[in-house]
């Protein structure tokens, strides 16, 4: 409806300069003089030229976008290049170019999204901007609107061109000492940059298939029996894989828990180990243990992807545990916020595995509340530890920004 409205203001408008038009002329044709003919002359150029913009076919243009990067890291900057080239010179008294950015860019960046340029008979305009600081997410650029118009503004002209394109910005992340990370294992030492030898000489029986068992491992004559995957068990059979869980609920603190995870996959990952991803966002959504540049390069795209989910969602993941946690690994479960209901539900599945909780927090002192939630979770065999954003406490010694 209003598109149909836009269409009759310009034709009413077309419509109104052609009888002002006509209206001067036969005024000169009557009136006769050199006055009344040098008026006509006059408003000619002002009336023609609308005329003529009415029908020079603006949505004919050619318009294109460039990115100078199309994945970075949040907080940098991305140049951005628009270029709008047209067959013929139409002679245009200005063009304003017009980015229509992504909400979140919209809201976060200092760019100037609209540029007036002032094209004449250019055959091609190029234009470039800056996007400064683009924040964590996945960036969907959809169209961007071209206006121009006449001399005294009278007359407008516009038209919008779809151009998809897209920024990807992958969290910041700290890098962290191998030092930082022997805490998160039963022993100091079992994080090792060799790989680990699973394949073990000694099977003590079977038990149901887990997300992650190798294919290896399957007892193909219980499967068969039982009719349902069964895999072998090995006597103190210690593995050093890593599955971290990042509690999404919603927080001041939450972008600084992106940026914690982000640095704890990418330590844990350059130590050579494995690791499985899960959130509460998306619990049906599991990346599988795993190790790699590939798969780091997953799991930061989750991250980058990451969003707030509701707080309950914890409780539904820990209570669905079986359907994406592997048997006999490592569980860091990464949170803003932790009370003695979470430890109780993070307690239930925490047998024959090793436990960590990182709790993020802005306050350095701990409250009371906190040191007695921290020895409760100690004596479920729960390692939590509250990790101070305000400053560089043990867990952050001599970490530096990259």
């Amino acid at each position: 409806m209003k598109k149909i409205f836009n269409y009759a203001k310009s034709y009413a408008k077309l419509l109104s300069l052609i009888v002002l038009f006509l209206a001067v002329f036969t005024y000169a044709m009557f009136q006769g003089g050199f006055v009344s003919w040098f008026l006509f002359y006059s408003f000619l150029p002002f009336v023609l030229y609308p005329i003529l913009l009415f029908f020079y076919p603006v949505k004919n243009f050619k318009v294109e976008r460039e990115f100078s990067k199309s994945e970075c890291k949040s907080g940098e900057s991305v140049e951005v290049t628009v270029t709008i080239a047209r067959n013929f010179p139409f002679p245009l008294v200005f063009l304003l170019v017009e980015e229509l950015l992504p909400y979140q860019l919209k809201k976060a960046s200092s760019a100037q999204v609209k540029t007036l340029v002032f094209p004449w008979f250019k055959r091609e305009i190029q234009l470039t901007y800056s996007l400064d600081g683009v924040p964590r997410g996945e960036h969907h650029f959809l169209s961007l609107r071209l206006k121009t118009g006449d001399f005294l503004g009278l007359f407008t002209k516009d038209a919008t061109f779809d151009i998809p394109g897209r920024i990807l910005t992958y969290p910041s992340y700290y890098e962290m000492s191998f030092r930082q990370l022997d805490n998160v294992f039963d022993q100091g030492q079992t994080s090792s940059s060799v790989r680990f030898q699973r394949e073990q000489s000694m099977v003590s029986g079977v038990r149901d298939y887990q997300p992650g068992d190798r294919y290896s491992w399957i007892n193909w004559k219980a499967t068969a029996k039982r009719n349902d995957i069964m895999t072998k068990e090995f006597e103190e059979r210690k593995s050093q894989d890593v599955f971290l869980l990042l509690d999404e609920q919603e927080s001041a603190l939450y972008e600084e828990l992106i940026v914690y995870t982000a640095s704890l996959v990418q330590a844990i990952i350059k130590n050579g180990v494995q690791v499985g991803y899960c959130s509460t966002g998306l619990a049906e959504d599991v990346l599988a243990v795993r190790g790699g540049d590939i798969q780091k390069q997953k799991l930061f795209y989750r991250l980058a992807t990451s969003k707030p989910a509701a707080a309950e969602r914890l409780k539904v993941v820990m209570n669905n545990s079986k359907m994406w946690l592997p048997f006999h690994v490592t569980l860091i479960v990464v949170t803003s916020q932790v009370t003695a209901e979470n430890i109780e539900e993070i307690s239930a599945i925490s047998k024959n595995r090793s436990v960590t909780v990182y709790c993020l927090k802005k306050v350095r002192d701990l409250k009371k509340e906190e040191i007695l939630l921290r020895e409760a979770a100690l004596h479920k065999g729960i390692k939590l530890k509250y990790i101070d954003y305000s400053f560089n406490n043990d867990d952050f010694s001599g970490v530096k920004a990259q």
